[in-house]
């Protein structure tokens, strides 16, 4: 491999894989903000395989930038070609000199266990989902051991269970990305850039001003402020005119917190869309079905330009 292709893998390949990471760090803390108890195999298998994904592919992106020729097999750590979170590790120390702190190695070992033990354990016979439920639990007691986590729980009392594996998982992200970072200016490469509008870029620069539990309840706050601004204005842009003109569906005012519940978190209440789409199917004229329809296709859509409709009649 030539000096111009290293450089080329190092710097531009690498970079890709940042981003892919940032990604799947991503979907695992959102996954857990929406955690409402641990009960649901399929969302603790998403959160850990999420938050398991994108911590190795960073552990290797700093390998990678730290061998000097990748392509040089004799020098490529076997941990490279595996899925080992702590040994992983163990090469980035030597390399590095430096220590991931004593939460980071324990997030370590739990990705560790979990990818290699549990990824495809329900295609083992005679598997317990329990089992997976008591890993996590097991990372989440060092936090609060008193904790009962057999007990239902509102959400409130689980919210500081989520806040912890979640700035784990972000300390543990920025850890490794400063690494890379460092490394990437070290050698002359752009491995360290990002999208500025892409997720990766709130795990890796927006949680250098706050932490990553906190950047996602900002993100909530953000939606919050939107649907208040939406409720109490009554002014004359285009987008406030169709929302004014539309007649609104009935819906039960009790449920009303629990689909925003939801919405902040990035999620739609499965029993909101089952209501709306028989609301919609109860519009018996064709026609107007057809218009509401339409009029919703525009909601939302970056490509109409509702500033040019201020006069238009809805």
């Amino acid at each position: 491999m030539f000096i111009d292709e290293i450089w080329d893998f190092k710097s531009i390949n690498m970079a890709h894989e940042l981003g892919i990471a940032g990604e799947f760090i991503y979907d695992s803390a959102r996954k857990a903000m929406a955690l409402r108890n641990l009960y649901n195999d399929y969302e603790l298998n998403s959160i850990l395989y999420n938050g398991a994904v994108g911590i190795e592919r960073l552990q290797k992106i700093y390998l990678c930038l730290s061998i000097p020729n990748p392509m040089d097999k004799s020098t490529v750590p076997e941990c490279l070609k595996k899925h080992n979170h702590n040994e992983l590790e163990k090469h980035v120390k030597e390399y590095s000199g430096k220590c991931i702190s004593a939460n980071g190695r324990r997030l370590l070992g739990l990705f560790s266990e979990y990818y290699n033990h549990y990824r495809y354990a329900n295609y083992v016979p005679g598997y317990n989902s329990k089992k997976l439920k008591s890993l996590f639990i097991g990372f989440l007691k060092k936090q609060n051991g008193k904790f009962d986590f057999e007990e239902p729980c509102a959400a409130v009392q689980f919210e500081p269970f989520k806040r912890y594996y979640i700035n784990e998982l972000g300390k543990t992200a920025n850890y490794y990305y400063s690494l890379i970072d460092e490394k990437a200016r070290e050698i002359g490469t752009y491995t360290y850039e990002l999208d500025s509008y892409s997720n990766a870029s709130r795990v890796f620069w927006s949680t250098q001003r706050r932490s990553l539990y906190k950047q996602l309840i900002l993100e909530q706050e953000a939606v919050k402020e939107l649907l208040i601004h939406l409720y109490k204005d009554h002014g004359d842009s285009g987008v406030l005119k169709l929302f004014n003109e539309m007649h609104s569906l009935e819906f039960d005012d009790a449920l009303i917190n629990d689909y925003l519940a939801d919405l902040c978190g990035g999620n739609v209440n499965d029993s909101l869309i089952d209501w709306i789409d028989d609301l919609h199917e109860e519009i018996e004229d064709n026609d107007k079905r057809k218009e509401r329809h339409e009029l919703l296709s525009l909601i939302g859509n970056v490509s109409v330009l509702f500033d040019d409709w201020d006069d238009a009649d809805f």
